[in-house]
């Protein structure tokens, strides 16, 4: 076999196996929801940190965190999704009404990487 058909064949093969990884719309919403509740329990256990100390900081990240699944589950309603088969590309409103506030995460091979986020 020639180098070019060795090349060809991994590269087909690489092509078949980022087609079957492509994440799908449900694997986005689950990652949507987990990334919006982990962000809010992060925020507001710093800031109950510094208003109330660690013990603040822990009863904060635990109310924030369910609302944060709450308001990723209704974010992760509302996107886009851009199918190249072998990647996707989803993009999501999460700051609502306020102009630029536009995220855009690329999904490959069942994991998603942020490649455009707002200024915050």
């Amino acid at each position: 076999m020639t180098p070019f058909r060795v090349l060809l064949v991994g590269l087909l093969l690489i092509a078949g196996l980022l087609y079957v990884l492509n994440p799908g719309p449900e694997a986005f919403r689950r990652f949507l929801t987990e990334e919006l509740a982990a962000q809010a329990e992060q925020r507001a256990r710093d800031a109950g940190e510094e208003v109330g100390g660690s013990s603040g900081g822990r009863v904060a990240g635990v109310i924030a965190r369910r609302l944060g699944r709450e308001a990723g589950a209704l974010a992760s309603e509302a996107f886009e999704r851009e199918d190249y088969y072998v990647a996707s590309v989803y993009r999501v409103d999460i700051n609502g009404r306020r102009p630029g506030g536009e995220w855009a995460f690329l999904g490959i091979a069942n994991q998603f990487f942020p490649i455009e986020a707002p200024e915050l």
